[in-house]
């Protein structure tokens, strides 16, 4: 403690790099929404402090008295310039693309709305063969099991329960494309004889790798893992129609 010196502060301003930076002009090609920010000036650099403290200086009225101070990447902006919503005004925080604002909420309901739409007209429709031949139907206006439904009057007794009388109801649905767990003999033999002799595998007749495939397929049948669902390319009519006590 006796022999603690402080460090010696040294202001840098006199420095000729300094100077050339303070002296110099800056351009900025600014685009539409773009400008200058405001924390670093459009420098794009701010000072950081880097502040910090010993523990052998007996002065404790200050925690972290000591700087090293230094010219480090302004945080609000990108060298220099910032973007402001086109929708709203307020500036974009750094990094972002695009505002979280209600304005571009709705645009971006609107933009989904309209593509979802195009992909609707563009779907071709499913054939009745189809339609009689699927497992399950997709709706994104079926609330529960992810939008997956297996008949039509649970799909209406849905509606039902999550939509007004008098909402627009939707006018179609999607055929799905199932899926069963499969385990293959060959990458399993595969694998199991890789780090063993070379050719290893060619050992193995093609009758016990039948047999084994034959096991392995019972199995998936068996083991309790349903089928998977996953939504379609054809669209169908969602029959409303025959919807009980619905107007013909």
């Amino acid at each position: 403690m006796e022999n603690f010196v402080k460090p010696e502060r040294v202001i840098i301003e006199d420095s000729d790099y300094i100077s050339k930076l303070i002296n110099a002009s800056l351009v900025k090609d600014l685009h539409e929404n773009e400008e200058i920010c405001q924390v670093c000036h459009g420098t794009g650099m701010v000072i950081q402090n880097n502040i910090y403290g010993l523990t052998e200086d007996p002065d404790k009225s200050v925690m972290f008295p000591y700087k090293h101070q230094a010219l480090s990447f302004c945080q609000h902006c990108y060298n220099g310039v910032v973007n402001r919503c086109k929708l709203c005004g307020e500036i974009l925080p750094r990094g972002m693309l695009k505002h979280n604002c209600e304005a571009q909420r709705k645009a971006d309901r609107e933009k989904i709305r309209k593509e979802q739409a195009e992909r609707e007209e563009k779907a071709p429709w499913a054939t009745p063969e189809m339609i009689e031949s699927c497992g399950m139907f997709y709706s994104d206006y079926f609330s529960e099991n992810e939008g997956y439904f297996l008949d039509w009057d649970e799909f209406f007794e849905d509606w039902e329960e999550c939509h007004d009388a008098d909402d627009p109801k939707p006018e179609i649905a999607w055929t799905t494309v199932s899926y069963e767990m499969r385990i293959d003999a060959v990458n399993i033999l595969e694998s199991a004889t890789e780090d063993m002799y070379e050719d290893a595998m060619f050992d193995i007749p093609d009758s016990k790798i039948k047999e084994l495939q034959t096991y392995l397929d019972e199995f998936a049948k068996t083991c309790g893992v349903g089928r998977t669902y996953y939504k379609g390319d054809y669209k169908v009519k969602i029959p409303w129609k025959d919807r009980k006590g619905e107007e013909t």
